[in-house]
Order: C-alpha cells, then structure tokens, then sequence
C-alpha cells in the first residue's frame, strides 16, 4: 500500500504546473457530480409517495372550476299544466277527419324509400340469424 502511494506521489511531482491544475479540477468535478448524484438519488428514494389520482372523479373537482347553473339546477316548470284526458268515449267510426290528427300516411310524405330501407335491412339481419 505505501508503495503504491509513493507512486502516485513521484507521478504527480514529476507533473508541470498546468497539468497539476487541470489534473486538481478534473478530480474536483468528478467529485462533485457524485456528490450531487447521490444527494439526488437519496431525495428521490425518501420522497413520500403522493396517494394517486382517483379515476372517476370529475375535472371540475379536481381543478374547482364552476359548475354553470344550467348543469347544477334543472330548468323551472311551466306554470300550467297541459290537461289530461284519462279516458274518453269509445267510437264505433271514425271519419278521415277525426283520423287526421292522429295519423299521417307515410306513403303521402314520400317516407316509401324510407320503409323500403328498413325492411332490406331487417331482411338482412334475420338473414344472418341461423
């Protein structure tokens, strides 16, 4: 072990001035950069762990934005209230008028490219049943 000291110590004294001082500042930085690693890796290792974040918490509560009142509170009732017919006379027959109101024939709209669409796609889908 002195032997290798001694070693050491003639290889440095044999070194000029510059090389000295570059040699000094070399061993320096590197000192230093493991210094500061380890401090940093220790930090980082003892930092407590932060709980996570809850999944099915909404952003508005995370960040206290504002709910809009629209969002909050359900929109104000009519004042009235439309009436209710909870039954009624029975007809026997039935007049295109009286027939009017509650029906309107689609064929008359022009809704046939309408049916013809769906029942090709029902026809299809029961076509792939087995």
């Amino acid at each position: 072990m002195v032997k290798i000291i001694q070693t050491i110590q003639n290889w440095f004294q044999k070194l000029s001035a510059a090389q000295k001082q570059r040699f000094v500042l070399i061993c320096t930085g590197v000192f230093v950069f493991l210094l500061t690693l380890s401090v940093l890796l220790s930090l980082v290792n003892n930092a407590p762990e932060r709980p996570e974040r809850i999944e099915t918490e909404p952003e508005r509560l995370i960040f206290n934005l504002p709910i809009p009142a629209g969002e909050l509170f359900l929109p104000d009732e009519p004042d009235f209230v439309p009436g209710i017919i909870l039954q009624r006379d029975r007809r026997t027959t039935w007049t295109e008028e009286d027939a009017a109101e509650f029906w309107q024939d689609p064929l008359r709209i022009g809704e046939e490219q309408w049916r013809e669409n769906i029942e090709a796609a029902i026809d299809k889908l029961l076509e792939r049943i087995p």
